[in-house]
């Protein structure tokens, strides 16, 4: 499990580089808010089947560099698990920087009425938006409340 936690601080610092540097980004015309969110979609609905293999096809070029599919289903299971089994998600605005660059946010809400939220990054590469990185944003709280 250690080597684990070690690939995903890593995918988190690599993530929190490409932040520092952080495009500019504004709300997106609506052909690109439509692909954006289909894409994300699509990936979400792979996960919710246990398709990994599909779901892994909606990766850019730059995350399939640094994990093949079977570290990616690792990562998925262990650090993203609230994806896998929401009873509800919500798509929030759609930004980009006019470059081939965009973000969504997006808040999966289980059974218990608890929701954690990403952030989605995604890539143009040439005519197909691709999932660059998923940043956790904000997760429930934790405790009696």
């Amino acid at each position: 499990m250690k080597p684990l936690a070690g690939v995903i601080f890593l995918l988190l610092g690599l993530l929190a580089g490409a932040m520092a540097a952080e495009p500019e980004m504004r709300l997106s015309p609506k052909k690109v808010r439509d692909e954006v969110r289909a894409v994300v979609e699509a990936q979400l609905a792979a996960l919710q089947a246990g398709d990994f293999a599909t779901a892994y096809d909606f990766a850019a070029s730059g995350i399939r560099r640094q994990f093949d599919e079977r570290l990616f289903t690792v990562m998925i299971k262990r650090g993203y698990a609230p994806l896998l089994r929401p009873d509800k998600t919500d798509f929030g605005v759609v930004r980009d920087d006019g470059e081939g660059t965009a973000q969504i946010g997006v808040t999966v809400t289980d059974r218990q009425n608890r929701s954690t939220v990403y952030r989605y990054w995604l890539v143009k590469e040439g005519d197909v938006w691709r999932i660059s990185g998923v940043m956790l944003e904000q997760r429930p709280p934790r405790g009696d409340i």
